[in-house]
């Protein structure tokens, strides 16, 4: 996203990785390296937070924000002050809503019970549809937020009643515009196939 809406090559950053808030986080997976990327890990004593806060860091993409963003420490901001209103714009200029999980089936049993992908995509899309009527359920909120009603009316006035889509068909312009970064960025050899990625009898199916 930054090199296609801001210009910035991920080849323009010194980039390091280690534990946010704990020393000593190796990474999961093994990590190929790309050409013209620097990545390097940060020492076995240091942390992506305690580098930010000494200035030995300019900025951290992280899953969690970090502790010295939550304890308001005041050289410690956002990328983009107002995110709401960037993630919006982005919305609307791109149609993508970035995915947040995937759920994996092991080949194996896929191929030997062909009906099980399509059943557990239809068993989330039924838990799915029970968590959105709660969303505009003023009489009970689900979660206690004073404006929640109003919130979720003025999300799908932009992105739609179904803005948390689940399926391939449904979701098929992210999935391209990932594997697309993926390939173009060096963290896969070729670019992917969406047929290659999900079980085939979820490929054509319809909203239930």
């Amino acid at each position: 996203m930054l090199q296609h809406e801001y210009g910035v090559h991920p080849s323009e950053i010194h980039w390091r990785s280690g534990g946010q808030e704990q020393p000593g986080r190796q990474e999961r997976t093994p990590l190929k390296s790309i050409p013209g990327v620097d990545l390097q890990p940060i020492g076995d004593n240091q942390t992506l937070v305690g580098m930010l806060r000494a200035g030995e860091l300019d900025a951290l993409f992280t899953a969690r924000a970090p502790s010295s963003f939550l304890a308001g420490e005041p050289h410690i901001a956002r990328l983009f002050a107002d995110t709401r209103a960037a993630e919006m714009a982005y919305y609307k200029k791109t149609g993508l809503f970035p995915i947040m999980h995937l759920v994996g089936i092991r080949k194996t049993l896929a191929e030997q019970y062909p009906w099980l992908a399509t059943s557990v995509y239809k068993a989330f899309c039924e838990a799915k549809a029970a968590a959105m009527t709660h969303l505009t359920d003023v009489n009970a909120l689900a979660v206690t937020l004073p404006f929640l009603d109003a919130e979720t009316r003025e999300t799908m006035a932009v992105m739609g009643r179904d803005f948390w889509r689940y399926g391939v068909r449904e979701n098929l312009g992210e999935i391209e515009a990932l594997a697309g970064y993926a390939f173009e960025q060096g963290l896969l050899d070729r670019k992917v196939r969406t047929d290659e990625l999900f079980a085939g009898s979820t490929l054509e199916m319809s909203k239930i």
